[in-house]
């Protein structure tokens, strides 16, 4: 029995180290549909049906973790309510039939288990969502109820312990295993002619009665790949550990009996089909960064900083410094020089920004033989080649604002994303008075060639 929780642990471990090296998602390229949003709505509702093979772990069986033979196979329906991205409840039963076979005899039966578990998403805690967006690996822990039929029977011909022949495949009493000895009481009060049965007349075996039910504890993990908004397909490997050793209707083992599923599922999700499951979404970043924000004693004076350095750019008359690069002079003009900045992680031109924006066009149209360039700034939060691209998406965001709100040639318009190779304020080495949003801009020069 301990070989098994061994390569459960084994199984846990590999899952949780794996993770953080199998995740390679980029935040800054999601749409909206995959942004878990407080106040939005998810699909949450799903259905699975699957099926696959049950091993049993109790005292009469001749193997330690796998059957040498008669595989028994289980059917299995679930139903689940997700109540966010990582946490969720289902309610699951199955089917199966029960068998094992030791010291010349044999225990047969079936049982009927259903549970209500805790499912917990692993990756929307380790890396905040789906793995490549199309991976979930699961653990799982319940609680519920197993109900059972069994019966314990010869393998061979033998004599019984009243002198009778019992022939292959009869049931056995309690006096075939377990000989009186004087003195000594029968195990758990049975008598020494009561046959080995639960779920079934201890008198005559073949009489079906109420299912001995005892409580069942599964614990697992599971991996789900997305079809598509309304499919998923699955597989699951989970142990169950019963509270009592009766199972196989034997009286001396040790341990408790348990039983282990390894089931394969097509899950339906219920919902509008222009929504994503909950379980498909990833932490907002942004929105995780502004609480965080809130509870930040520099906020207002973040706040008040930005509102300054916009002031400063819409108002900017500076018209004496040039900059030479790339042999091209760079001339800070009236009203054609100014900042735009942006929120953590977005490329989003702000309305306060339009405004910006605007008085750059008014000044491209009374000079119609100047261009500009546009200059594009990060944060060093984030990967150097993300925030590249985040640099070419603001530049760009500013570009489309002039070409398509104001009708600017887009040939008047250079764009050098710089990323986070030139930051205005080192926050690394300045904490904690570096600022982070002074380098989250876009900055805008006129160019003379």
């Amino acid at each position: 029995m301990n070989n098994i929780y061994r390569v459960w642990l084994i199984v846990a471990l590999y899952v949780l180290t794996a993770l953080p090296t199998l995740a390679q998602i980029d935040f800054g390229s999601l749409e909206e549909e995959q942004i878990y949003r407080k106040g939005n709505k998810y699909n949450t509702w799903s259905i699975t049906i699957g099926g696959g093979a049950i091993v049993y772990y109790t005292d009469v069986i001749d193997y330690t973790f796998l059957p040498t033979h008669d595989f028994k196979l289980t059917p299995t329906l679930m139903v689940s309510k997700q109540f966010n991205r990582p946490w969720a409840i289902d309610a699951q039963v199955f089917y199966a039939n029960m068998y094992g076979e030791k010291n010349d005899r044999y225990f047969k039966g079936d049982l009927i288990d259903a549970t209500l578990n805790l499912t917990c998403n692993i990756n929307q805690l380790a890396i905040f969502g789906p793995i490549n967006d199309k991976w979930n690996i699961y653990a799982k822990l319940g609680f519920g109820l197993v109900a059972f039929r069994s019966t314990q029977r010869t393998l061979i011909q033998q004599t019984g312990f009243n002198g009778n022949i019992i022939q292959p495949n009869d049931p056995m009493q309690v006096g075939d295993v377990y000989p009186y000895i004087d003195g000594y009481p029968s195990p758990y009060g049975w008598k020494q002619n009561d046959f080995l049965a639960e779920g079934y007349s201890r008198i005559d075996p073949s009489i079906k009665e109420k299912r001995k039910t005892e409580i069942v504890v599964p614990f697992g993990l599971g991996v789900k790949y997305r079809m598509s908004k309304t499919f998923d397909v699955g597989f699951e490997l989970m142990l169950r550990t019963v509270n009592q050793d009766n199972l196989d209707v034997n009286m001396s083992g040790a341990d408790n009996d348990s039983y282990a599923t390894s089931t394969f599922g097509l899950t339906y999700k219920f919902g509008k089909k222009d929504k994503r499951h909950a379980s498909w979404t990833y932490k907002d970043i942004n929105f995780s960064f502004k609480r965080q924000r809130e509870n930040d004693p520099l906020a207002q004076k973040l706040d008040s900083l930005k509102q300054t350095l916009e002031y400063l750019a819409a108002n900017d008359t500076v018209v004496a410094d040039t900059t030479v690069i790339n042999n091209v002079i760079i001339e800070h003009l009236e009203d054609i020089n100014a900042s735009v900045f942006f929120e953590f992680d977005k490329s989003i031109v702000t309305s306060a920004s339009q405004k910006t924006i605007s008085r750059i066009a008014r000044a491209l149209r009374k000079n119609p033989e100047a261009k500009i360039l546009v200059v594009g700034y990060c944060d060093e939060r984030g990967a150097d080649d993300y925030n590249v691209k985040l640099s070419i998406r603001r530049c760009n965001s500013v570009k489309d604002v002039l070409v398509k709100d104001f009708a600017i040639e887009a040939d008047r318009i250079q764009t050098d994303p710089k990323g986070e190779s030139e930051l205005l304020s080192d926050t690394k080495n300045l904490k904690p008075r570096g600022l982070h949003l002074v380098n989250r801009r876009v900055d805008i020069f006129m160019i003379k060639e």
